[in-house]
């Protein structure tokens, strides 16, 4: 095989054009501790990502990978990515191959009381969450002048106080702890599902970037997708609700699922580590702290909006199954 042309696309993504094809060669970084999770990942993907990620090439002695100082390099076939004329057909695509990943490894294990605990100590945490916006508030007010970050926290003030308020909602619907251990599956997650990692191939969408794969419960990379997405104002949110049921039909999701998919995606946490770190934050023009906590709210406002979906949802699903317990068997 010989190099024709190599073309730079990104820090780390190169297109190397060969008289075999084209190919990408990708660099990420090395950590000792976590070479055996590479060999796995690779593994895993050669063995069941055919229908989801580009195949590894091996090297002379069957390494899917050269390691050079502090990085790893792998190459794999290029993809070129091919937009849908209509962007729901994209959404589509995506949920069908995510749908996929999480039903083909999906299985239920008792090793969920990690998960639990974050979600209590999270709940714990949103206890607070309003009183620290509060007290923020008030820092803000006790300045002869309010800069414009804080301007921007009390123009946001109202949503926040909703999206705090529907998320006690969420939490008093929450089952004892013994009654969830066991019950929550556990699937592959990509780890790090962002658009940037997702190519589009003629009506089919392959996951790239796989090196923060683990295991653990699917909201969890399904809440990462939709949070990374929402920072950006033009975020597709009608159409991510719209084609979900694409997503829930082909993985089975439970109703505790939307339950737990609804409470990741209003992050007040990360709203507010943003909010302490702009406060004290002595480089950064004001427009720049605006900007950067806007994101952090969008994050917030759009996450709300899907967690509603699945509310409504959550809701409907549990009237039915209240319906079939009180309606007597009329063939008994």
């Amino acid at each position: 095989m010989s190099i024709q042309r190599t073309e730079q696309i990104t820090n780390k993504l190169y297109r190397i054009q060969t008289d075999y094809g084209d190919f990408a060669l990708k660099q990420s970084r090395y950590h000792s501790n976590e070479e055996n999770k590479w060999l796995s990942i690779a593994e895993w993907l050669e063995a069941n990502g055919g229908q989801l990620a580009p195949p590894i090439a091996r090297t002379r002695d069957r390494s899917p990978y050269v390691k050079s100082e502090n990085w790893l390099y792998y190459l794999t076939p290029w993809v070129q990515h091919t937009k849908d004329e209509y962007p729901t057909h994209d959404i589509e695509s995506f949920y069908r191959s995510l749908g996929i990943l999480h039903k083909q490894t999906k299985q239920t294990s008792p090793a969920n009381q990690p998960y639990i605990e974050y979600l209590w100590n999270r709940r714990e945490a949103s206890e607070q969450a309003h009183q620290h916006l509060l007290v923020k508030i008030e820092e803000f007010e006790k300045r002869h002048y309010m800069p414009p970050l804080g301007l921007a926290v009390c123009s946001q003030y109202k949503q926040i106080h909703y999206s705090l308020e529907f998320m006690k909602d969420l939490f008093r619907e929450f089952p004892d702890r013994e009654k969830m251990s066991g019950k929550i599956p556990q699937v592959i997650n990509h780890g790090n599902l962002k658009n940037d990692h997702i190519i589009q191939y003629h009506g089919h969408s392959y996951f790239l970037n796989w090196e923060r794969m683990f295991v653990g419960p699917a909201m969890l990379d399904v809440s990462r997708f939709f949070l990374n997405d929402f920072r950006f104002h033009d975020s597709p949110v009608d159409a991510y609700i719209k084609k979900f049921s694409v997503y829930e039909q082909l993985y089975g999701m439970t109703n505790q699922e939307r339950l737990l998919l609804a409470i990741h995606l209003i992050d007040p946490h990360h709203y507010f580590r943003r909010l302490d770190q702009l406060a004290g934050d002595k480089n950064s023009s004001e427009l720049e702290k605006v900007q950067k906590l806007e994101k952090s709210f969008r994050r917030m406002v759009y996450g709300r909006l899907i967690a509603e979906s699945l509310f409504s949802s959550f809701q409907a699903q549990q009237v039915k199954e209240n319906e079939s317990i009180s309606t007597p068997d009329e063939t008994q």
